[in-house]
């Protein structure tokens, strides 16, 4: 298998032609020859990065050739790219959580110390168009046999959750983030890795839950990837940074101890100061991403 990330909010160095804006998409191919993009990103930049990496990489596929999407949860920097995929693609279904279907998600981060309510959900207009792409998952499903998608409503959550969700709403009321999901990928026999676009309801949440889900008699040591933003972010005050980076370093120390195999990949919502206080208890067991960032499973 092999993932490529087609927008991310890092620029690529090596290949400046590549776009990049707050959002994210990743495309995955499996061994069996199937296309499925998880995430569009905040707009359709993502499908010019795909034909730009195409000039290369004849082995990736067109937009037309993409089976199925699944979206992570209902922020529009994950989903704002979909009407220009629907454009492109004309049958592939779209896999999300039910609870994405409403215009109900907001977030109050303070601009020029104004805190004022703004929409980040998805365009509610997709769903009467394109009514018949649609496929609800409120519960784990997988889709092949070495693909799930794990649904994270209803897990209890025994880790803290990321901080930067203070901001964001649903309604009236904090986001309790049940409409996120992550997608859990066996690339080899015992061999799993879990990709998390935003990891709202906390990294090590989501990674008790993927492995909660895996087959009876599998271990932990399984897990050999966490791709995708962590929502830890740099826009705290000063007082929650403090507590936040607490918290970092204790799920890097739960993430050795439990996890010892696990490569953690981040990008999107991840500040470099996240990544350095991993990376200096993971050491080599950690790495970022960006626009064209491709990693063999």
């Amino acid at each position: 298998m092999k993932l490529h990330v087609l927008i991310d909010n890092l620029p690529n160095p090596a290949n400046p032609a590549l776009q990049h804006e707050h959002g994210l998409s990743i495309l995955l191919q499996t061994d069996e020859g199937k296309n499925y993009l998880i995430d569009t990103g905040a707009s359709g930049k993502f499908l010019e990065n795909l034909e730009i990496l195409r000039d290369t990489d004849s082995s990736l596929p067109s937009a037309e050739e993409i089976d199925a999407v699944i979206i992570s949860h209902g922020h529009n920097d994950h989903t704002g790219g979909l009407r220009k995929f629907f454009e492109a693609n004309e049958t592939a279904p779209v896999y999300l959580h039910p609870e994405i279907k409403g215009n109900w998600f907001f977030s109050c981060r303070p601009k020029n110390n104004v805190r004022e309510a703004r929409s980040i959900g998805m365009e509610q207009a997709l769903f009467a168009e394109y009514s018949h792409r649609f496929i609800e998952v409120s519960e784990s499903l997988s889709i092949t046999e070495n693909l799930t998608i794990i649904a994270m409503e209803g897990y209890p959550v025994g880790h803290p959750m990321p901080l930067g969700n203070k901001y964001l709403y649903k309604n009236d009321f904090p986001d309790d983030f049940f409409h996120e999901t992550a997608v859990l990928i066996e690339f080899a026999p015992q061999q799993y890795a879990i990709i998390s676009p935003c990891s709202h309801c906390g990294i090590l949440n989501i990674l008790d839950r993927c492995i909660q889900k895996l087959p009876i008699g599998t271990s932990s040591q399984g897990a050999k990837y966490f791709i995708g933003g962590l929502h830890y972010v740099d826009y705290l005050g000063e007082e929650d940074a403090k507590k936040e980076a607490a918290q970092i370093v204790q799920a890097a120390g739960y993430i050795k101890e439990k996890y010892p195999y696990l490569k953690v990949v981040s990008g999107h919502c991840t500040c470099t100061r996240t990544g350095d206080i991993i990376r200096s208890v993971l050491y080599g067991r950690y790495a970022t991403f960006c626009s064209g960032y491709s990693i063999l499973l």
